[in-house]
């Protein structure tokens, strides 16, 4: 059984985590879609909900997103506090199974909801003959964060699955 300080303090670690994250994979480029990159940062949330619970992934996803968003000015951070609040309390959920794939997969969410939101707001324009290269660069950043969010809940779980969760 964890502490309820303990708690609060990986919440807050991950939430923090989200926009240094955020500012670190600016340099991680996307091999499949020039001019993006591979945005790692999105696994926080993700991490905060399966350890944590529903509405510690949410409070990770809406409170990271938004502090990124409002220290990099990116358009694009502010319209994926949304996403990144549903993708957290989605994994949080999914957590309560203790499958690693199940919650590595809400990533999903959070990818599909940005893109749709960024099309929708015309952040993004993809163009007929650039659709097949931008999904193909779409399922290559899904397989990295979900292989990446599976290799830490194995990494961490021991010390950072909470029983009582919230």
């Amino acid at each position: 059984m964890q502490s309820p300080t303990k708690r609060w303090i990986g919440v807050s670690m991950f939430t923090l985590l989200y926009p240094l994250g955020a500012y670190i994979v600016r340099y991680i480029p996307n091999p499949m879609v020039p001019g993006a990159f591979v945005a790692l940062n999105m696994i926080f949330p993700v991490l905060a909900g399966h350890f944590y619970g529903p509405f510690s992934g949410a409070l990770a996803g809406c409170l990271g997103t938004a502090l990124s968003a409002l220290l990099s000015g990116s358009q694009f951070g502010a319209f994926s506090v949304f996403p990144h609040t549903l993708m957290g309390f989605t994994a949080g959920w999914a957590g309560q199974f203790r499958s690693e794939f199940s919650t590595a997969s809400t990533i999903l969410i959070g990818h599909l909801l940005n893109i749709l939101f960024y099309i929708r707001m015309g952040l993004l324009v993809i163009s007929a003959d650039q659709v097949g290269v931008s999904l193909l660069g779409l399922l290559s950043e899904i397989m990295i964060d979900i292989v990446a969010i599976v290799l830490l809940i194995f990494l961490f779980k021991r010390w950072l699955y909470s029983e009582e969760r919230w």
